[in-house]
């Protein structure tokens, strides 16, 4: 059995499409007959759109993860919820709640209706056969990360891992073992080439991780810092509309 997981939003977007980038991240994952979207972007109107271009529907997501109290990642959610003709578990830390837009009211299940609020954040919660949310990976960021179980072992994705990424790496690897695989976003704005080379030393020679795709937080400038620091083509972007394919 496969699982996908495709970006829906992302600052980059697939050459050649009609897909537009956008501030904030967003992934829908396709398992065990489940369609869970992970974050819902900074701009709503985008993030229907692209869904619209990589041919899903508002109504066919099944549960959404909030992963961290960050406009970037909740954004969307309004605009989302009012494309939307029924319900849907929304899974998220209370002060997801509190981000405000630049321009409209707080994110609110108050303000718009069809949001059944799903507390999460304090212990892992098994969204599907194959797929967890963490709890908050720093009480600080109060940040959780997405793992799917793959026939390769778990893989990690993460929208920021802005508390840094050793405390991702951590918490997963202390719950199901070695990672296989890294998707998503590490927050290395305005470091230094020497910090990203340490960054990516973690992730390869601690954790022991070589398939990496980077997207969201990591922006294309860490991006290309991360490619520096391996040396080698084995750091992906992975960009709205980009599909990954997993055997679980």
């Amino acid at each position: 059995m496969n699982a996908s997981v495709t970006c829906i939003v992302d600052e980059g977007a697939k050459v050649g499409s009609a897909l537009i980038g956008s501030k904030g991240s967003s992934l829908v994952f396709d398992v065990d007959g489940k369609r869970v979207m992970f974050n819902a972007g900074r701009s709503g109107r985008y993030l229907v759109h692209n869904m619209h271009q990589c041919g899903m529907k508002v109504d066919s997501v099944d549960a959404v993860i909030i992963s961290r109290p960050a406009i970037d990642q909740i954004g969307g959610l309004n605009n989302f919820m009012t494309n939307r003709t029924v319900p849907v578990d929304v899974y998220s830390t209370e002060e997801a709640w509190d981000c405000k837009r630049l321009l409209g009211g707080l994110i609110s299940a108050d303000n718009v209706g069809g949001i059944k609020k799903q507390p999460a954040g304090d212990d892992w919660i098994q969204i599907s056969e194959h797929l967890f949310l963490s709890p908050c990976v720093d009480q600080a960021t109060r940040e959780m990360v997405m793992v799917l179980i793959t026939a390769d072992g778990p893989v990690v994705f993460s929208a920021c891992a802005q508390s840094g990424i050793t405390d991702v790496l951590n918490a997963v690897k202390g719950r199901f073992g070695k990672i296989s695989a890294f998707v998503g976003g590490i927050y290395l704005k305005r470091q230094k080439q020497p910090a990203v080379n340490q960054v990516a030393q973690t992730i390869r020679e601690e954790f022991g991780i070589e398939r990496i795709h980077l997207n969201g937080c990591t922006a294309m400038e860490g991006i290309q810092k991360m490619r520096v620091a391996t040396s080698n083509d084995s750091i992906k972007d992975f960009f709205a509309g980009d599909v990954l394919e997993f055997e679980v």
